[in-house]
C-alpha cells in the first residue's frame, strides 16, 4: 500500500483499516473527503490519534464510517506529531465511533447469527444489556427477535459491520434411518455433516434433536463416522425407545 491511492468507492474502509491493524502496520492512513481530510496515525497496529477536518478521536471515525467516500493512501514509517492521544486497538476505537450512534436500519438478516472471532468480543467492555444481548446471539436466538430497542438495533449492526456477527448456515440434515449396533446409547452421523455443524456451532456437536415425518421430536447423544453420507445410525435399543423405524427420513440439527 505504500504511496498507492485507494478509492472508498470501490473498497470498503473499515476492511482497509482492519487489514492495516491485522499487518501491525505502523505510519498515517490519509483520506482526501469533501469535508476534510481524515488522518488516522498507528503504531505496530494500535490506534495513536484521529483527525478529520476540526473533528478528533472517535468522532472523526465515525464522521467518516458514516460517510465514506474519498480517495485514501497510507504513508508508512509516518510519527504523529504531536503527543501520543490513544494506544487502543481498532476494535476498541471502532466500538466507540458506532455503537451509540449507527443509524438505526433494518437488520440484514433476521435469523440466528454466530460470532465469527469470539476472543475479539470477549477482550471489550459491554455494557450488562449488551452482555444479555451477546449470549442470547450465542444461544442462536433469531436476532430479529433481539431487535427490541434502538440499542440492541445498534450493537446487532455494528457487529455485523465490523464483520464479528455473521448468518447462521443452515444446520438442518435430512437423513434416512439405518439400523446399527456399532455403538450404543448413541446416533451415528457423517463427519462431513458433523465437521459443519461444528463450523456453524464453534464447538463439537453433542447431541442432535431427530424430528420424525409426525412432528415427534427426540434429542439424542451424536457421534461422528466417516463414509456415511446422509444415513443416522441407530442401535436398535433407541430405535425402541424412540419408535423411529429403519428406512424412516428424519431432520436432524445440533442442539
Amino acid at each position: 500500500m505504500v504511496n498507492t491511492t485507494i478509492s472508498l468507492e470501490a473498497f470498503d474502509v473499515l476492511e482497509l483499516l482492519y487489514l492495516l491493524a491485522g499487518q501491525r502496520r505502523t505510519g498515517a492512513l490519509q483520506v482526501v473527503h469533501n469535508d476534510g481530510r481524515f488522518t488516522m496515525w498507528m503504531e505496530d497496529g494500535r490506534v495513536q490519534a484521529l483527525r478529520f477536518g476540526p473533528l478528533s478521536g472517535s468522532v472523526a471515525l465515525r464522521q467518516l464510517l458514516l460517510d465514506p467516500h474519498g480517495h485514501s493512501s497510507f504513508l508508512p514509517g509516518a510519527r504523529l506529531p504531536t503527543p501520543l492521544e490513544l494506544n487502543a486497538t481498532l476494535d476498541e476505537v471502532v466500538i466507540e465511533a458506532l455503537l451509540h450512534d449507527i443509524p438505526v436500519s433494518e437488520l440484514p438478516f433476521s435469523g440466528p447469527g454466530r460470532i465469527t472471532e469470539p476472543p475479539r468480543v470477549n477482550v471489550l467492555k459491554w455494557s450488562d444489556e449488551e452482555q444479555h444481548i451477546l449470549r442470547q446471539i450465542d444461544a442462536q436466538h433469531p436476532v430479529g427477535e433481539l431487535a427490541v430497542s434502538p440499542a440492541a438495533v445498534r450493537l446487532i449492526l455494528t457487529l455485523i459491520r465490523m464483520g464479528l456477527l455473521v448468518p447462521t448456515r443452515s444446520r438442518l440434515a435430512r437423513l434416512t434411518v439405518v439400523m446399527t449396533r456399532q455403538v450404543q446409547g448413541m446416533v451415528l452421523v457423517d463427519e462431513v455433516i458433523c465437521r459443519r455443524w461444528h463450523e456453524a456451532l464453534q464447538r463439537p456437536p453433542a447431541r442432535v434433536a431427530v424430528k420424525t415425518g409426525c412432528g415427534m421430536v427426540h434429542t439424542l447423544a451424536v457421534c461422528s463416522a466417516p463414509d456415511l453420507g446422509r444415513q443416522l445410525l441407530i442401535p436398535p435399543e433407541l430405535l425402541l425407545q424412540t419408535g423411529i423405524q429403519g428406512g424412516d427420513s428424519v431432520l436432524v440439527q445440533p442442539v
